[in-house]
């Protein structure tokens, strides 16, 4: 029974989108980063690329919420977002110059602030309170099988590119129009995805989730800092695009399994004891990171570490939807704020890649997770 409610046909179609979106999306996001070095960016305005998605999809996710618990329109927003985030990866194509890229990828986040926080509250609503997590997670891991594909795609647009004799940029160029194709594929699946009509307003409210929203605030900085990551393997392991993909590759098969086991895990014993199991492991890899120096131990902290930082994904869209609020404004905020942290944790991390040498050049993870002492206080003395 509960696999029929899991994998009902509404709640498929919406794993679906969340599938074809990371394929797209992540097709290209790897080399944007190494793309935008060659076209002269510093560490920090790597970070800027980042930091300028997120804001932009900080503000549009919050407005989007409120906006959603007024009207109850959900499925517009995701039709939106999908038409316009494969007009800007064609855009991309035509970028030479860093400042055009920043303002295509500020675009970009506007876009998804719009649909993904939608889709977001689209399946809280379609899933019963039992399994929502798990549901959570099974759109997240939709999302993650994308980003999976996407990463064997882009080892074989490299391979067949670099064969043929492309140029680096060259073959960045042919990867953007390869994605901007599937994107288009994702809008056409929104066509069917029909509207859902508004949830029963609460009349009785309870105090917004505020200790969900700080750690969304620090996870999200964390989070924001892959950039970052990818251009330390590039050039303090000397590791090719080629290598890079194929090291997300395994990430991504890793952090399926935990965000699934992390999600079954918060059905069974609750979610604030099982947000333990994901602050604790994620603290420690953040702070041991930058003393690491042997290629394969600091491989294995950081798996440790990303892995801990998708787990808290599901896990906290749970917690804000499990409190009797409205669940778009949760949803928004929680977006929100889980944005504004990844705005301000590309420039930390870039700044401290820029005038930090060696290892300590990834100490941005260090410094952004002693953030979570105090979310960790508030977690504690929150009844």
């Amino acid at each position: 029974m509960l696999k029929h409610k899991l994998f009902s046909k509404r709640l498929l179609m919406l794993y679906g989108l969340a599938g074809a979106g990371m394929l797209g999306h992540g097709l290209f996001r790897p080399i944007l980063p190494i793309f935008a070095r060659r076209l002269g960016a510093t560490g920090v305005e790597v970070g800027l690329l980042t930091s300028g998605f997120m804001l932009a999809r900080a503000i549009t996710a919050y407005v989007m919420g409120k906006n959603a618990d007024r009207t109850g329109r959900r499925t517009i927003y995701v039709r939106i977002g999908f038409f316009c985030v494969f007009m800007i990866a064609f855009g991309y194509f035509f970028i030479d110059s860093y400042f055009g890229l920043l303002f295509l990828r500020f675009c970009q986040g506007i876009c998804s602030g719009l649909m993904w926080p939608a889709t977001q509250i689209i399946v809280v609503e379609q899933a019963d309170k039992t399994y929502r997590t798990r549901a959570l997670s099974l759109y997240q891991i939709t999302g993650r099988i994308g980003g999976l594909l996407s990463r064997a795609v882009l080892g074989i647009i490299l391979i067949v590119t670099a064969r043929i004799g492309l140029s680096e940029l060259s073959s960045f160029r042919v990867i953007f129009i390869i994605g901007a194709i599937i994107l288009i594929g994702g809008f056409i699946d929104t066509l069917f995805v029909p509207e859902y009509k508004k949830a029963p307003r609460i009349e009785k409210k309870g105090k917004p989730p505020y200790s969900i929203f700080l750690l969304g605030f620090v996870f999200g900085a964390m989070m924001a800092l892959a950039p970052i990551s990818i251009v330390f393997f590039n050039e303090f392991y000397g590791i090719s695009p080629l290598a890079i993909a194929i090291l997300l590759l395994g990430l991504d098969v890793l952090t399926i399994v935990a965000m699934y086991g992390s999600s079954h895990l918060t059905d069974s014993i609750g979610i604030k004891r099982s947000l333990w199991f994901v602050i604790i492991p994620c603290f420690a890899a953040a702070l041991l990171l930058p003393f690491v120096r042997v290629f394969i131990i600091f491989v294995v902290i950081y798996f440790m570490l990303r892995m801990s930082i998708s787990s808290f994904v599901p896990i906290s869209r749970a917690y804000a939807t499990n409190i009797s609020t409205e669940v778009g404004s949760n949803i928004g905020t929680l977006n929100m704020l889980t944005n504004l942290g990844a705005v301000v944790g590309p420039i930390i991390g870039g700044f401290i890649y820029d005038y930090f040498t060696q290892g300590f050049k990834i100490a941005g993870y260090s410094v952004i997770a002693l953030l979570l002492i105090p979310g960790i206080f508030v977690l504690l003395r929150k009844k």
